[in-house]
């Protein structure tokens, strides 16, 4: 073995170590928990969990909304990948970049939105009473299949969307034109040119929006309840609510089993950023009003019902957080954001909202930095041991369903080495670290295996050791990588409410929690106004993604 792939071996073997005490270990324990009784192993927990009809009804319930989410989502996101596709106007760009917003925007925010917008006093409802003269809501979309399916869609369509806008955008326009110079009209045109190349674009988008539907937890707990609960709110329920570890642990168990098979079959198709990779933009526009065009005005017909789905929950969460109860009807306040960073211990959290917010930041700060590094030195192996089977086992928190990674974490810090570390956020830290770190890695390594061998062969002929190579060549060409996995990252954990949920205690809490439990509840004004300072983050971190995402792209060309 050369001495570069040894350096290479034994650089694997620390997110290795470092996986196998802090994932591999407490998810063992969960399958030990599931499958093992006295000592022996049994799938008699597995059996009595698959016989019961509440477990059953989970099953088939979480697939029931995971289609028709995914369905809806192609429905609302296809047109919308066309428009920013073929069409220029005013405010394309900034439509565009909120494409990216369902990859950051914590999922608790978009059930809050759904609440104060579509709820039974909601705004929709409330305007459609006033304008129609009606004594009750007409829409009574809340805590039902519809509402789950709505609320994914909101979250999802975005992501179609994004698909088709970069596969469509990068596709040859000489092609088209060669098919309508040998007759072929426009309709054909796309059905026999343009839709087939669209298709692996949109299949990996479909695929996506599946496991996000599968594997949602915040909007079926939010909108759906008890009654309306997915596999992973069950097993919340299960381990948070009636405490019966062994069946939690034996769902969990085939939660696992669902969410490794979905993310393979996700990953097989070529992953996330493989799709959404930014190229050179081929398609010419044309403006969307027009004169000699006016037919293109139709597009107000999906423009008006996607703003309203869109832009009318997260309207709410800000307007009611400015918003306070009075004689007649509501006025203007900062009394909302005076709660959601007071100092004082609240009834409804068990904590102070203002130690909620820093120890969201606290922990993602952590977890941001811990995944970067954690994530250069799995880029850095990936990059010279081709191996699929290391490439697995050093992306396997990727596959795994936060609830589960959650359970497992739950179960891990009660006993050592975990437990031996002091007092702290320590749990959340670690499950936000390995939430995001699989994120950092495929963020970092497509730049860092684009850049130019030749520059560090450069400085090792010039006598540089292999790290002084590294620190002084290729880590300033990585920088703007860097800083977008960054930004991800934190944004990513500053919205994680999964596992959080699994490991919260009285005392820690984090926004996306206080945010549940406020809407939970009913201290709307408080929960929106900590949804919004949530979204002010995620915002900034979508303009630092987007713009150095695409300067990092064109500083490798």
């Amino acid at each position: 073995m050369s001495p570069r792939r040894s350096t290479s071996w034994a650089l694997a073997l620390l997110p290795l170590a470092f996986l196998a005490v802090g994932f591999f270990a407490p998810l063992w324990e969960v399958l030990r928990q599931g499958f093992q009784d006295q000592g022996r192993w049994t799938g008699d927990f597995l059996r009595t969990v698959l016989a019961d009809p509440y477990v059953r009804h989970l099953l088939s319930f979480t697939l029931q909304q995971a289609l028709l989410s995914t369905a809806l989502s192609l429905l609302l996101g296809f047109p919308l990948g066309w428009l920013l596709t073929r069409y220029s106007f005013p405010g394309r760009d900034a439509l565009r970049a909120l494409t990216l917003v369902p990859f950051v925007l914590p999922p608790i925010t978009v059930a809050l939105g759904f609440v104060l917008f579509f709820g039974h006093a909601g705004y929709m409802n409330r305007a459609l009473m006033s304008a129609l003269g009606l004594a009750e809501p007409p829409l009574r979309l809340l805590y039902s299949l519809w509402a789950i399916v709505l609320a994914h869609a909101f979250y999802n369509a975005p992501v179609v969307a994004r698909f088709v806008n970069v596969s469509w955008e990068t596709q040859d326009p000489t092609l088209t034109e060669a098919a309508r110079v040998l007759g072929a009209g426009k309709l054909r045109a796309f059905l026999t040119v343009t839709a087939p190349a669209l298709f692996p674009a949109v299949l990996s988008a479909l695929a996506l929006v599946f496991v996000l539907c599968t594997l949602s937890f915040a909007i079926p707990l939010a909108l759906g309840g008890a009654q309306y609960a997915t596999v992973e709110v069950g097993v919340y329920l299960l381990a948070r609510v009636y405490v019966d570890l062994q069946r939690t642990a034996a769902l969990a168990a085939i939660l696992l089993g669902v969410s490794l098979l979905l993310t393979y079959l996700y990953l097989r198709g070529g992953g996330l950023f493989h799709t959404l990779s930014v190229g050179e933009r081929r398609q010419p526009t044309v403006p969307l009003v027009a004169r000699r065009r006016p037919w293109r005005l139709l597009w107000l017909g999906y423009l008006l019902p996607a703003a309203l789905v869109f832009v009318g929950p997260i309207g709410a969460v800000i307007a009611d957080s400015f918003l306070r109860a009075a004689p007649g009807g509501s006025s203007p306040t900062l009394h909302w954001y005076a709660l959601a960073l007071s100092p004082d211990t609240s009834p409804f959290l068990g904590a102070s909202p203002l130690g909620s917010v820093l120890t969201s930041l606290t922990v993602g700060a952590a977890a941001t930095g811990g995944a970067l590094i954690l994530g250069i030195a799995v880029s850095a192996a990936l990059r010279t041991i081709r191996s699929r089977a290391l490439e697995t086992l050093l992306m396997a928190p990727l596959g795994v369903s936060s609830v589960v990674l959650g359970l497992a974490l739950l179960l891990a810090f009660r006993r050592p080495p975990l437990s031996l570390l002091p007092p702290g956020p320590w749990p959340l830290v670690l499950a936000h670290m390995l939430i995001v770190y699989p994120f950092v890695v495929r963020s970092i390594r497509p730049l860092w295996e684009a850049l130019d061998p030749s520059l560090v062969e450069a400085a090792r002929t010039l006598g540089a050791a292999r790290y002084t190579a590294f620190r002084s060549v290729e880590l300033p060409l990585l920088r703007s990588g860097l800083l977008v996995a960054g930004a991800l990252a934190f944004a990513l954990s500053l919205g994680e409410m999964t596992a959080a949920a699994m490991l919260s205690r009285p005392g820690l809490n984090t926004i996306p929690l206080a945010i549940y439990q406020f809407l939970s509840a009913r201290r709307f004004g408080a929960a929106s106004a900590m949804a919004t300072v949530l979204m002010i983050a995620t915002a900034v971190a979508i303009l630092i993604w987007e713009r150095l995402g695409r300067a990092a792209v064109w500083e490798q060309r």
